[in-house]
Formats: C-alpha cells, structure tokens, sequence
C-alpha cells in the first residue's frame, strides 16, 4: 500500500528532473538539459524590459530562438560577457549578456533588456 502512494510523486519528481523511465524500468536522462533544469529550479525571475529576441549565443549575429515579449518573466540561469551591442533597450553600446530560460528556450538576452522581478 505505501508504495502505491510514494509511486505517483516519485514518478512525478523524475519527470520535473528531466528523467524518464526506460522499458528496464531505471530512470534515464531524457532529451532536456540536466544542468538547466536545475539551474531553473531555483529560478531568478527576471522581466523584459522590451521585446527582445533570445539567441543561441551571445551574440547579435546568432540565431534567434524565439522572441521574449516585454513585461513577461523569465529566469535568469547566469550572466556572461558576450559580442557587443549597439541602441538596445535604451543603451548606446555594451556587451554583457545574460543566459536565460524563457518559457523552456534556453539562450541569451542583452543584459539591458532584462531586470530581476
């Protein structure tokens, strides 16, 4: 009877950690980034200051993932010095950059464009 009722959490704790059960039956990592969920779990909400695109890298000449809408949240996983910008968010010219999770796209964002909520 008790394992009937640890069962569901646990199974439920494996999924939100990225883990899936295998035909075994042992948990394996499924196609999401271990380190990012867990940077995540304990989330730094962060808000768009404007719209701004998400990138692969730190870079205004990388691809874009996704737009990040202004006044919606996000979570802030680390900041790094990356290519520079110019007449973003309001500022002339700077280059540092912050790594992101923005509704399960992970990637970069000029760090003027964002403020912690």
């Amino acid at each position: 009877m008790k394992k009937l009722l640890i069962a569901p959490p646990a199974a439920a704790a494996l999924a939100l950690a990225g883990f899936v059960p295998s035909a075994s039956g042992t948990a394996t990592a499924g196609s999401g980034d271990i380190a990012t969920v867990a940077a995540t779990a304990s989330c730094k909400s962060l808000t768009a200051l404007s719209t701004v695109h998400v990138r692969k890298s730190a870079s205004t000449k990388s691809t874009s993932l996704r737009l990040w809408y202004k006044g919606t949240k996000g979570c802030d996983i680390k900041g790094v010095d990356g290519g520079s910008y110019k007449n973003t968010c309001g500022i002339d010219s700077y280059h540092y950059w912050r790594k992101v999770n923005y509704r399960g796209t992970v990637g970069y964002v000029p760090n003027v464009c964002v403020k912690y909520s």
